[in-house]
């Protein structure tokens, strides 16, 4: 095997930037990526020469992406369900009869790591599976835990709920089903027995390879960097740049809305999107969502994330409650950016930065 790997340190001007209050927002997709033959679980688009994202479609909702190199492949992220995995092996396969020789997790979140036994099985044990040091921790300590919950409790009580409502026509509100909502409903509860049907099988497959601040892969001529600037989306995220391509893989530090904040570190995740912006690319393969073209997405979340930081801290001096809080904070001006906005985006955010900035414990 031709790939070798060197570490680096940490350039701190990346964390220098400044930013540009978007005026448009949403996911672009530009005329010079090429999507590939459709398939059963992703729209697989070739990003630049080699570099391909994989969009989650017909409800998997995590992204992965796939570099083609000289004699191997390197995989980022590895979806919520091993079958899901399995389905972008498939798909990688018919690109290229390349073996994957490492798999990077951009963090210990199950959508981005619980398909990692399927590359194991796929490819044997060649494969690398590389994370940040902590993300390596949290897979075990925190990830592992969190299956059995799901086995024992979290996934059988809500299969149970939903049973429940379509045997009584009603939502869990009280509200008569619809011909619309008790399909909605149904199909809930058969992906939910799904999941459960696969999480009995389903072990977590730590990193085997672990890096503090950056790394280097090398394949061929191609440098794939690792990079980690501290707590953000987790305590352990990874950003893969590639220079000469242009492109960056973000895990879910970006998303085409507001990211999953309930585990996050909104204060210093804006150090992170800065150093973000700061490299040269073109081209985003986000954790959800769409490719995205230019920082127009990247930097309406850097706004935002500053709003909410800055509007938290002067409720908190105030001396206003959480929910005093909640009802004054205006930033209704990033619903056009943020298609989550109203779902509950905007609401756990603000949350989340009244635990950091008051100093609850940020588990």
């Amino acid at each position: 095997m031709s790939n070798s790997i060197r570490t680096r340190t940490r350039s701190t001007a990346m964390l220098l930037a400044s930013f540009v209050i978007a005026t448009l927002a949403g996911v672009i997709i530009s005329p010079r990526l090429h999507a590939q033959a459709p398939a059963q679980s992703f729209d697989v688009v070739q990003v630049a020469p080699g570099v391909y994202a994989a969009i989650g479609k017909n409800g998997v909702f995590g992204n992965g992406a796939f570099i083609v190199g000289p004699d191997s492949v390197v995989v980022v992220d590895t979806q919520l369900r091993p079958s899901w995995a399995r389905d972008l092996i498939t798909e990688i396969r018919k690109v290229t009869d390349k073996p994957v020789r490492y798999v990077i997790n951009t963090h210990w979140h199950g959508d981005h790591t619980l398909g990692n036994q399927s590359y194991s099985a796929a490819f044997g044990p060649n494969v690398t599976f590389v994370a940040q040091t902590n993300t390596r921790e949290d897979m075990i300590a925190r990830g592992a835990p969190q299956i059995e919950t799901q086995r024992t409790k979290t996934l059988p009580d809500s299969i149970a709920a939903l049973e429940k409502q379509l045997a009584d026509g009603k939502d869990a509100k009280g509200v008569a089903f619809t011909d619309t909502t008790r399909q909605q409903t149904q199909t809930q509860l058969t992906n939910q027995k799904a999941q459960l049907a696969e999480l009995m099988t389903t072990t977590v497959v730590p990193s085997t390879l672990t890096y503090d601040t950056s790394m280097v892969i090398h394949q061929g001529d191609r440098e794939i960097h690792l990079l980690h600037w501290g707590n953000a989306h987790t305590r352990g995220d990874t950003v893969i740049f590639l220079p000469k391509e242009r492109v960056v893989i973000t895990g879910d530090l970006l998303t085409n809305g507001i990211p999953n904040v309930r585990s996050g570190y909104p204060i210093e995740w804006i150090d992170t999107l800065n150093a973000i912006d700061k490299l040269a690319w073109d081209n985003a393969i986000p954790g959800h969502g769409n490719v995205q073209s230019g920082k127009v997405q990247l930097e309406s979340l850097i706004a935002y994330f500053k709003d909410v930081v800055a509007s938290v801290k002067d409720c908190v001096a105030k001396g206003m409650t959480l929910e005093q809080a909640q009802r004054s904070i205006d930033l209704s001006k990033y619903k056009s950016a943020f298609p989550n906005f109203d779902t509950g985006g905007n609401t756990s955010a603000i949350e989340r930065t009244w635990t950091e900035v008051t100093g609850g414990a940020m588990q």
